[in-house]
């Protein structure tokens, strides 16, 4: 069986499509090339791999499975095409970085900075994504490293605790809980809560100790994004509860953060890379500028954080 990086693409390209003439046009080929490059591919496995139709391709038993391991495959290609670039020094090559809008512009520019100072002839690409989608970025290969909210430790990724902070909530200046010292989780289930989808890991992890301590908030609008959250907080919708590194920008806002009683109510970050997998030069020595970067940022603000790699 003879395989090639070149068939793996093509059929990825027409798995995620269902079209051969799609998947010709996002890998500059003509329809019946990427036809002829599946049934090469086909012939190879001795199993058919779509059942082709007038207007879309169905995939078949098996295909399902393949698909899943040629992503892998395709994901440590990228990996390492781009540690290859970057071997013999830092004067080249790219670091492909992924996080939340506002964990990029909280915590990670900073980092940034750093290491651009340091080395300004790499370029540096970041994606800015949910916590699901940036860790599928990192599992993808479409990423070196994310920064990311992780309840369980994944199989595939090597993560390093590098943030922890308190929860706190924000609110106008002129209510109830703007001049109290500090809040319980109880007390603000008596007001109107502005949520945020579980795609979000702060969402999930707000979720999670709700549940913990036997709580429900009525969520009058479930919002996409901190910064969503935020905006309504401020035109009067409902409370928010954010993450520490989202207060300085709430404040800006001109509105009130108050911190939520409770050792326990933590929200923790942690940068993930793919598990047995050699880094570029580069990404490896931003990986290192932000693992300290961050901590530094996370001793200076309210938390202890246990830097050991899971």
């Amino acid at each position: 069986m003879n395989i090639t990086i070149r068939q793996l693409k093509v059929f990825v390209a027409a798995y995620q499509t269902r079209s051969f003439t799609l998947a010709g046009e996002r890998m500059h080929m003509t329809q019946s090339a990427v036809s002829k490059i599946c049934r090469e591919l086909e012939d190879a496995l001795e199993f058919q791999l779509f059942e082709r139709s007038a207007r879309t391709l169905i995939p078949v038993d098996g295909a399902a499975e393949l698909y899943a391991l040629a992503l892998e495959i395709l994901a440590s290609v990228d990996v390492a095409e781009r540690s290859v670039r970057s071997l013999k020094s830092l004067d080249r090559g790219r670091v492909h970085i992924a996080a939340s809008p506002l964990i990029m512009a909280s915590l990670m520019a900073p980092a940034i900075q750093v290491f651009h100072a340091e080395n300004p002839a790499v370029h540096l690409e970041l994606y800015e994504l949910t916590t699901d989608e940036g860790i599928d970025h990192v599992l993808n290969g479409k990423a070196d490293v994310a920064l990311v909210s992780m309840a369980e430790p994944h199989p595939k990724l090597q993560r390093r605790e590098v943030y922890r902070s308190s929860m706190w909530v924000a609110c106008r200046p002129e209510h109830t809980l703007a001049a109290a010292p500090s809040a319980t989780l109880a007390a603000l289930a008596a007001y109107p809560h502005i949520g945020l989808r579980a795609g979000y890991g702060f969402g999930r992890i707000v979720n999670q100790v709700l549940a913990g301590e036997g709580l429900e908030f009525t969520s009058v609008i479930g919002g996409g994004s901190l910064m969503s959250s935020l905006a309504l907080c401020r035109y009067g919708a409902g409370i928010a509860l954010i993450p520490g590194y989202v207060t300085e920008l709430a404040q800006s806002l001109g509105l009130a953060v108050v911190p939520i009683e409770g050792d326990a109510i933590a929200h923790k970050l942690y940068l993930v890379s793919r598990i047995n997998t050699r880094l570029s030069l580069a990404a490896a020595r931003f990986l290192a500028i932000a693992e300290e970067t961050i901590l530094g940022i996370s001793h200076a603000a309210d938390g202890v954080v246990a830097d050991q790699p899971s």
